[in-house]
């Protein structure tokens, strides 16, 4: 997950930004009217969903298109909620929190909102893989990336009850890996690098927040180096699928192949403030 603090959107408000991918040898394409309506009509029934999921119908919010550009293509959505109490979150906040926990191997929350699952999936299916979608909140981005639609088709369809079981566990725990990473790709809305775990030939992608800035992390590339942070595991393997990394030390040298399980610390949601469970 990349975190950055966006100005220009505000706190009740939602921005997608839509921008073709271009193949080598050729420019980037256009974004037809049938896709960009595809994915605007997506996005906004996701929200009327986790209002409808979280407000009761007479205080339910009243959505309002708030920005709208060409070439990137962007659009965005301003949330006004009625009846407002202290403790009471918008939609567009719970949007969020559930795409976080989705990214993050955390399905409970999600699997007790069929509405917003339906729509989530709706989401996922509005997209090509020739476009990258972007989704803008105030103080975070959320790509709708190959990993985000892997993760959401882990949960299943709409009526699914259970969380999917795999062999392994799945879910975010804290731990410490160390190894050699390889050269970060700034490029994308969302920083990697592969880390090739020391003494094995096994790589795990490695995701770095936009908010530190490039020069917090050059001096890492092709180093041998320990990360700390947020391992996303999905129960297909033993091995994370993903590290979001909070902590990045150069080492001096290689050493033995770390015990992954020896390496992990529990964790809980309340650890990235996300205390969602309360919603009523």
């Amino acid at each position: 997950m990349t975190i950055a603090m966006n100005a220009s959107v505000r706190e009740n408000e939602i921005r997608i930004v839509i921008q073709p991918l271009s193949a080598p040898g050729f420019p980037p394409g256009e974004l037809s009217a049938p896709m960009f309506k595809k994915i605007f009509d997506s996005f906004l029934a996701a929200l009327v969903a986790a209002d409808h999921e979280i407000h009761p119908r007479q205080t339910s919010s009243e959505f309002f298109l708030s920005h709208l550009s060409l070439a990137p293509s962007e659009f965005g959505f301003l949330e006004k909620q009625r009846g407002y109490r202290p403790g009471r979150i918008s939609a567009i906040e719970f949007m969020k929190r559930c795409s976080i926990r989705v990214n993050r191997s955390d399905y409970k929350l999600l699997l007790r909102y069929q509405r917003l699952l339906r729509a989530f999936h709706r989401v996922v299916k509005a997209l090509d893989p020739a476009y990258l979608v972007v989704v803008h909140y105030h103080d975070t981005e959320l790509p709708m990336d190959d990993f985000f639609c892997s993760q959401l088709g882990r949960v299943g369809e709409p009526g699914s009850t259970a969380a999917p079981v795999g062999a392994w566990f799945a879910g975010v725990v804290l731990t410490s890996l160390q190894g050699r990473l390889e050269a970060i790709d700034y490029g994308g809305p969302v920083w990697r690098g592969r880390l090739a775990l020391s003494g094995s030939n096994v790589q795990v992608e490695c995701v770095f927040e936009k908010a530190s800035g490039e020069d917090a992390f050059n001096q890492f590339g092709n180093k041998s180096v320990c990360i700390s942070g947020r391992a996303i595991f999905t129960g297909d393997s033993q091995l994370p699928e993903r590290v979001e990394v909070l902590k990045i030390e150069q080492t001096p040298q290689e050493g033995d192949v770390i015990d992954v399980n020896s390496a992990l610390i529990g964790f809980g949601a309340k650890d990235w403030g996300d205390d969602v469970e309360q919603i009523s």
